[in-house]
């Protein structure tokens, strides 16, 4: 057995592979979330200056969590983001392909062989490979990865 074979955590690449695609539409969704502060300040602003209703606490709370989501949570998620796009650099086109079918289009072993035109063996010969790639890439930095300060889980 070889030594990378020892350390690749191959589990927890692939469970990379696959948040990837979230974590990419969490990042558009609060990058959306955000175009909302101007009209939810806007009210606040009304309340406290013309006395048009009660100060509310729930707008309030979402101003200050839209705010936390561009200081905190969209430079975390870029930089998880990023940090897999700086994995896949290591791969080649066909690898990126396998990737692409199998983790971000999330398809079932057997579709993806199918697609790919690989037998079984050669199919998780390939994928062993290609996580180890990513994890040798990306190894010193995979706490990010690990890291959940949002409780995701």
């Amino acid at each position: 057995m070889l030594p990378t074979e020892q350390i690749t955590p191959y589990e927890k690449v692939e469970t990379w592979l696959m948040a990837y695609v979230d974590w990419k539409a969490q990042l558009e969704y609060v990058q959306t979330e955000l175009e909302y502060i101007p009209g939810l300040t806007k009210a606040l602003h009304e309340v406290a200056i013309h006395g048009y209703g009660h100060p509310n606490d729930a707008l309030l709370r979402t101003v200050i969590h839209r705010l936390e989501i561009t200081e905190h949570e969209i430079p975390f998620l870029k930089s998880r983001i990023g940090l897999i796009e700086y994995a896949f650099s290591a791969l080649t086109p066909e690898e990126r392909r396998f990737v692409q079918l199998r983790y971000q289009d999330q398809l079932a072993f057997s579709t993806a062989m199918d697609r790919l035109g690989l037998s079984r063996r050669a199919f998780f010969y390939h994928r062993k490979r290609i996580l180890q790639k990513i994890y040798r890439k990306i190894k010193n930095r995979a706490a990010l990865l690990d890291y959940d300060p949002f409780n995701e889980k």
